[in-house]
């Protein structure tokens, strides 16, 4: 038996059975193209007008059972240690995409010009070598990132297409493959320095580049716009608002939500948009909140109106809630911090919670990452896992599982509670309350 069924997962088995796995590949094959019929959806293809695919629950059921087999049965045909060196050596894959983010290889490359364009215009734009430009593209043409459609002549691909066409997506590529990338190679190094303690200070980012993160885009603020540009990116991928909206019954809140370290209050924005019942107030850094007034001024006045702009450090105690506060909303905060100062950050809610009325709930919106043997597919956990290891690199941080965060709450107050996860994994929302 190649692959057993958990809820409406598909866990591998240790000692499974390639020509299973292929009839199971077949299978989820079928119910995808079935799928995608019944919703009169085009199948997708590899060339760059490729159509979107569906971002639907659905959907992602069905692509998880696929990859899931479609995984298993790859590493039992190619083996162990070839697929060990295929792995050890995606540093090189990924000095290749270092190379053409760097050098603007995605916008350089027309977007729906079939014909492509020579690989010494390219250079030429770049500034550097047709030779290097020419590995460098014909590497990535082999994971099907821009094409070859004719000696030396390059296209877009729907992968290439992708990014040449959105800036923040670019932004995206850019700090992944520089300051990201970079970083992570002193991984090691870090750990030998300090054995014993991970934090801000303490981490491979500041390693690398000489200074703790928030730190460097203070001193860096051209590189400070373009990681706004790629968290901005992210939300395109995996971090959409309207799956927030989706998994927690915001209808049942009367108030204002205070979104805690909410940034320019994008994500307050799309609830606001979605719940007009509901005020929000953001807190954050002056800088952070400049670009929310910039946001708001271009705003629905109806929407623009139940927002409310304060500087505020989050690590300072919370001012008191009073009657109206719904819930201290928290998104992407905690992990961006070692356990030392996320307990900090909790301990500053108590004293809003103790203004509030009872049960007024801290939303924490985060990955939870899964329990062993708890039927989550392995490339699934591995995305959650990679998030995991960059929060190691660039903060000296984490993501937590279930039990991680109840430990985590325990230390910053006995009476903080988790009530319930709303959603799982990758899109968790965490109710925790303050047991009076």
């Amino acid at each position: 038996m190649g692959v057993v069924t958990n809820g409406n997962h598909n866990v591998s088995t240790d000692t499974p059975d390639i020509l299973t796995l292929a009839l199971d590949i077949v299978s989820h094959a079928a119910n995808i193209k079935a799928l995608l019929g019944s919703q009169n959806l085009p199948a997708p293809n590899f060339l760059a007008g490729s159509p979107e695919l569906p971002d639907t629950p659905e959907y992602a059921g069905l692509r998880s059972k696929l990859v899931a087999s479609l995984e298993d049965l790859r590493l039992l045909v190619v083996g162990p240690r070839t697929t060990m060196r295929g792995l050890m050596g995606s540093s090189n894959d990924l000095a290749a995409l270092q190379v053409a983010f760097e050098f603007d290889f995605f916008k350089t490359v027309p977007v729906g010009d079939e014909k492509g364009i020579a690989v010494e215009e390219i250079a030429r734009k770049a500034g550097m070598d047709a030779g290097r430009a020419l590995q460098v593209l014909r590497f990535l043409c082999t994971h099907r990132i821009f094409r070859e459609v004719k000696d030396g002549w390059f296209a877009h691909t729907a992968c290439s297409a992708a990014f040449g066409k959105d800036e923040n997506l670019i932004g995206l590529g850019q700090y992944s493959m520089d300051d990201m990338f970079k970083s992570a190679s002193s991984t090691a190094d870090c750990i030998k320095a300090s054995p014993q303690v991970s934090d801000l200070v303490h981490s491979p980012f500041t390693t690398r580049l000489g200074a703790t993160m928030f730190d460097y885009y203070d001193k860096n603020p051209d590189k400070a716009a373009r990681f706004a540009k790629a968290m901005a990116g992210v939300t395109t991928i995996d971090r959409k608002p309207n799956v927030l909206s989706d998994i927690f019954p915001w209808d049942a809140l009367q108030g204002t939500v205070v979104d805690v370290g909410g940034g320019s209050g994008h994500v307050s924005l799309a609830l606001a948009r979605r719940f007009p019942h509901l005020f929000f107030r953001v807190q954050d850094s002056e800088k952070m909140l400049a670009e929310g007034r910039r946001v708001l001024k271009e705003e629905d006045p109806a929407v623009a109106s139940r927002i409310d702009l304060q500087q505020h450090d989050f690590f300072q105690p919370q001012h008191p809630g009073g009657k109206g506060v719904a819930a201290f909303f928290l998104r992407h905060v905690f992990h961006n911090w070692a356990d030392a100062d996320s307990i900090s950050i909790l301990r500053a809610l108590v004293p809003g919670l103790e203004a509030s009325p009872a049960g007024t709930p801290i939303l924490i919106s985060d990955r939870v990452l899964p329990c062993l043997d708890d039927g989550t597919p392995l490339h699934e956990e591995r995305a959650m896992r990679r998030q995991d290891i960059m929060m190691l690199v660039g903060l000296g941080a984490k993501e937590r599982t279930c039990a991680e965060w109840e430990a985590l709450f325990r230390s910053a107050d006995e009476r903080l509670e988790l009530k319930k996860v709303h959603g799982q994994g990758q899109t968790a929302l965490l109710e925790v309350v303050l047991r009076k």
